[in-house]
Order: structure tokens, then C-alpha cells, then sequence
């Protein structure tokens, strides 16, 4: 029987991992680029709002939303929904601390702070996907291109919304174009990792009906996020080509997390196999 969709959860993964992609791309751009501070401190105000808005979607999942502090009790179990709370907690910490002292203009402070938020984004954002890969029960899960699909989607994503927030407030081209290679690269990662998928879901016969169209679409999106970001960094590092990629991305990263759930299906001892491999508990 098909589980269907779960926005909330495709919405949590899709902004929270945003928000990752963007807070790793903060520090990047610390450590090569040395960018204003004003443009440091929005592009960490807003890995914050993405990642405090994304763990609210989480909340809308849950049949009693008011039970959610439960879920926080459990942190040391590790499942699936322990790693990614842990990865939210980390990664709000980071941005706001990452903030602070960017605002006192703490030059050593910022280097230390820009190497944790590179390691926390990335951490994260792969968790969130390896939290799916987890449930052994669901095949069309079990599959680690698939967290692979989702690191780099989110890394994609976060840095052209950097990129985008760098070419508003004019900052020098020549940091934008690395941001944009970054960008880039990551794009080409998420090619490679959604066609992987693809073709693993294909291998094990569950590629059909409107699976292929999603895997069709991430495909298309992530190539055109590539090319966006491409010509970002190569040619005009422009704002609205840096706003073309983030909505290229968006799509791209919406589409790898829609086939993820159209190829989930609910089996009798779905609930069991995911209790022994420390599983999500989704019902």
C-alpha cells in the first residue's frame, strides 16, 4: 500500500537543508572569499530563519504536535529523528554563535566558528538523508545515493542562496565566482547522485508511474542548476541569474525528496524492521 506523500517532512528536509547548505557556505566564504560583514550577518540570519522555520515543518508531521518535546528526550537513541534534531540543535548553535561573532568583528573567532559551520552544514545535511537510508524496511529507501542526493542538493541550494545574497549587496566578483565553482560543482554532485538513485530504484523495480516523472525532474533541475551556477561563476555573476539557480534548486531538491516518498510503500512489518534498524518512526 502506497504511504503517500508527507509534506511536512519533504518541507522540513527541503528548508532545514537549505539552511544547512547555506550556513557551510557562510563559512566557505569566510575562509576563501572575505566577504562584507553585513552580508556575512544576513546570510547567517538567514540559515537561522531556514533552519528554526524547517524544524517547525518536522513538528506538523506528528499526529500530536504537542508531544514533540517527547522526541527530544530520546536524543541519545541516535535513530534517524535523533540525528536530524541533533543536526538542527548544531546547526542553529553554530549560525548564532557564527553570528555574534561575526557582529564583534572577531577576526580569529570568525576562522574557528567558519571551519565548525562547513563541518556542521555538511554533517547535517547528509544526516538528514542517511536518517531515510536507515529504514531497511523501505528498498526504494535503502539506497545511500540517496543520502547522497540529498547532501548535495541542499549544499547546492545553500550556496547559490549565498550567491544570490552576496550579488545584492555587490560584493567583490571575484568571491562571487568562487562561491559560484562551489555552487556548481555541488550542482554536477547532485546530477550524479540523482541519476545513481535512479538508477538504483530502476534495478529494484520500483521505477514506475509517477516515480519516473520526479526522477525525470530532479535530473532536469539539477542540470539546470549546474548550468546556472555555471554561468554564474564563468560568465555573469549576476543576482538574477544567482535567483535563477535558487529556484532551479529548489525544484531540483523537491523532486529527489517527492520520488523518495513515491516509491515508499507501508508493508505489515514495516513498523518491526524499522524498530531493529533504528528506523523512523513515520505513523
Amino acid at each position: 500500500m502506497e504511504i503517500g506523500i508527507q509534506w511536512p517532512l519533504v518541507l522540513f528536509t527541503l528548508i532545514a537543508g537549505a539552511g544547512f547548505g547555506l550556513l557551510a557556505t557562510a563559512g566557505l566564504a569566510q575562509l576563501a572569499a572575505e566577504p562584507g560583514k553585513k552580508t556575512k550577518q544576513i546570510a547567517l540570519i538567514g540559515a537561522i530563519v531556514l533552519l528554526g522555520v524547517g524544524g517547525l515543518m518536522s513538528v506538523f508531521h506528528l499526529a500530536h504536535p504537542e508531544r514533540f518535546m517527547g522526541a527530544i528526550a530520546n536524543l541519545l537513541s541516535f535513530s534517524g529523528i535523533a540525528l536530524e534534531l541533533l543536526g538542527l540543535a548544531f546547526g542553529g548553535v553554530a549560525a548564532l554563535v557564527f553570528l555574534l561573532v561575526v557582529s564583534m568583528e572577531n577576526k580569529a573567532g570568525e576562522k574557528v566558528l567558519a571551519v565548525c559551520s562547513i563541518l556542521i552544514g555538511v554533517a547535517a545535511a547528509f544526516l538528514q538523508g542517511y536518517a531515510y537510508f536507515e529504514v531497511a524496511a523501505q528498498p526504494g529507501w535503502h539506497q545511500i545515493a540517496l543520502a547522497f542526493g540529498y547532501l548535495f542538493t541542499s549544499l547546492a541550494l545553500g550556496a547559490l542562496a549565498y550567491a544570490a545574497i552576496a550579488a545584492g549587496r555587490a560584493e567583490d566578483e571575484a568571491g562571487l565566482r568562487l562561491i559560484g565553482k562551489a555552487a556548481c560543482g555541488l550542482a554536477v554532485l547532485a546530477v550524479v547522485a540523482d541519476a545513481v538513485y535512479a538508477a538504483g530504484l530502476g534495478g529494484a523495480g520500483l521505477l514506475e508511474g509517477d516515480a519516473v516523472l520526479f526522477a525525470v525532474l530532479s535530473l532536469a533541475f539539477a542540470l539546470a542548476t549546474a548550468g546556472a551556477a555555471a554561468w554564474f561563476a564563468f560568465k555573469a555573476p549576476t543576482l538574477p541569474l544567482a535567483v535563477a539557480g535558487v529556484l532551479a534548486g529548489v525544484g531540483g531538491a523537491l523532486c529527489v525528496r517527492l520520488l523518495m516518498w513515491a516509491v515508499a510503500a507501508y508493508q505489515l512489518n514495516f513498523i518491526w524492521e524499522a524498530t531493529v534498524n533504528r528506523g523512523l518512526y513515520l505513523f
